[in-house]
């Protein structure tokens, strides 16, 4: 699914040639038909559809992004903290935008579930945008190290877990903290998960393990993970959970097989 995003904003930048010698008016019209024209690019195991809406008077592009993803409560919570942060970076690196946004427009970006609720929305001026271009300019130079040097995945995945790692920690409903995503030295896409203080010693052992992963699999959205995942050569998800120290509590690891 970020893979796709970063389309979006690929996208967006074609619109540039538009843009000289017009009003306000005409570059959001204008961005706007591009982008509608350009609405198949988006589409893949998890988009089903995006478009935009041009307000004119009210100088706002609406974008709406289709998903094919469930509503469920717990992962709407992780993708109303992720995808906004996403979305709007996305937008901060597309000149198009940022010369809109600049001209005082608003974008109201909308992430929907297979029944048409919203995921998540995300609501970028030229307020938020400095907030964006500000945090970018401050976060620590060793964050895009979070791959291992000996990974062998490719550059694109690792540009998209630099941006998802900007997110963190994302807080689920029942306390766990997801506190970072990474690819390992052997090739599992792993999530790093803080559990409070009071499920720690619960969770050791072979028999929570066993708990865990049976929940996990519970998940409707865990073989479009895996899905996507795939297009990197990566087939293995690893939950490693931790205590408030940092230290090991106890792992569950996902694969194709565990799905059927």
């Amino acid at each position: 699914m970020i893979k796709k995003i970063t389309q979006i904003a690929c996208t967006l930048a074609i619109t540039l040639f538009l843009i000289s010698c017009r009003d306000t008016k005409q570059k959001i019209q204008a961005y706007v038909n591009t982008f509608n024209n350009s609405s198949e690019l988006f589409k893949s195991d998890i988009i089903s559809g995006a478009a935009a809406k041009a307000f004119l008077n009210e100088k706002k592009v609406e974008i709406k992004i289709d998903t094919n993803l469930e509503p469920n409560p717990s992962m709407k919570s992780i993708y109303a903290q992720m995808l906004p942060g996403l979305m709007g970076e996305m937008l901060g690196k597309d000149h198009a935008s940022m010369d809109l946004i600049e001209e005082g427009v608003l974008f109201e970006i909308y992430f929907l579930a297979n029944d048409a609720s919203v995921l998540a929305e995300s609501k970028v001026d030229s307020k938020e945008l400095k907030k964006i271009l500000s945090t970018k300019k401050s976060e620590p130079k060793g964050i895009k190290d979070i791959l291992s040097p000996e990974s062998s995945t490719d550059s694109e995945l690792q540009q998209l877990l630099t941006v998802m790692n900007r997110s963190m920690p994302i807080v689920n409903e029942d306390g766990t903290k997801i506190i970072k995503i990474e690819v390992n030295k052997e090739n599992q896409v792993v999530y790093k998960i803080e559990v409070p203080k009071q499920y720690a010693s619960v969770l050791k052992g072979e028999g929570a393990k066993a708990i865990m992963k049976e929940s996990i699999l519970r998940s409707s959205d865990l073989k479009t993970i895996i899905g996507s995942i795939k297009r990197y050569g990566i087939s293995t998800i690893k939950y490693e959970y931790l205590d408030d120290k940092g230290k090991p509590v106890n792992d569950v690891i996902l694969t194709e097989k565990d799905l059927k």
